[in-house]
């Protein structure tokens, strides 16, 4: 069995905050996912990724994990600033690990970058003197320049080391994650068709799909629906708790997420047009933020500016 390269899969140090910039806050998971088979330390994560699909990337059973949601679950915590402050500063009192805090861009549209860089500055000073390191992954794309100076002061970037050398049973143990994965979307692939759509055999650009009647919003049908929006790109975590919910209120959910979706679409083609005029890197930042489903007003309002030739 070949061994670990010690510092590669080393943790950051600890007793800090640190910011982890990727234009995917998820991708790094793979490395959470070598660490905490490699590191005796505990790994906590406050994720936007809801149980099933924080699942595809890490082993559950060897972690603590809380789905900013408010969904009524077993493992949901309320994506309030204050809430997950809270349960860190209880969890940091003793122990020592690694916490991921992902869905950053979201709570700073919840809140405000106002209130979220008080948050983290907060964070920084209780982790002083700790065991215990924090992780927050976020896209600069989603965030302002000036914002995003004063948010790496705060939380220096941590750069994700490459993977070279790692033990052959963590990538078992992988794999086999991946092939449990597989086994559950062919199940899936197996129940009745509700209209002409399937799940695409090439990554998806946003597109509108038809609309699903209440009749045939079953929770298969409904995963499906889940699993061609993500294949876009798109951030729908608080759909999952739908699934199981009573059909009344799965169908609600399901139409109040399908109205963001539709909006995203028509904003899609309209940052299209104004990448024609030159307006590129507005155009990334804007294109983020309709994926996350979040601040779609503030977009459509800047595009409206733009296209006008006001600006």
């Amino acid at each position: 069995m070949s061994t670990k390269n010690l510092h590669t899969l080393a943790a950051p140090p600890a007793g800090r905050i640190f910011s982890v910039v990727t234009e995917d806050p998820r991708s790094p998971l793979h490395w959470l996912a070598l660490l905490q088979h490699e590191i005796n330390e505990n790994i906590v994560v406050y994720s936007r990724l809801s149980p099933q699909r924080l699942g595809q990337h890490l082993n559950l059973n060897r972690i603590e994990f809380k789905w900013l949601s408010e969904s009524i679950d077993a493992h949901s915590l309320s994506p309030s600033l204050e809430r997950i402050h809270h349960a860190i500063s209880t969890r940091i009192s003793s122990d020592r690990g690694v916490i991921w805090v992902d869905g950053v861009e979201y709570l700073i549209h919840r809140q405000g970058f106002d209130a979220f860089l008080s948050f983290t500055r907060s964070l920084a000073d209780e982790l002083t003197g700790s065991e215990w390191t924090v992780l927050l992954p976020y896209s600069p794309l989603s965030i302002d320049a000036t914002e995003l100076a004063h948010l790496r002061r705060e939380a220096i970037p941590f750069n994700i080391p490459q993977i070279s050398n790692v033990s052959e049973e963590v990538y078992t143990e992988i794999a086999a994650i991946d092939n449990q994965i597989i086994a559950e979307d062919t199940a899936d692939n197996m129940v009745e068709d509700v209209d002409e759509e399937t799940l695409p055999e090439e990554p998806m650009t946003l597109k509108l799909l038809s609309t699903i009647p209440q009749a045939s919003l079953t929770p298969s049908v409904l995963n499906r629906r889940i699993q061609q929006w993500h294949e876009m790109g798109l951030d729908v975590s608080e759909l999952h708790h739908a699934v199981n919910a009573e059909p009344d209120i799965a169908y609600q959910s399901y139409v109040e997420v399908e109205g963001l979706v539709r909006r995203a679409v028509e904003c899609e083609k309209r940052i299209r047009m104004i990448e024609i005029r030159g307006h590129l890197v507005e155009a990334a930042k804007m294109r983020f933020r309709i994926l996350q489903l979040t601040g779609m007003d503030a977009v459509e309002s800047r595009l409206d500016e733009l296209l006008s030739g006001s600006m």
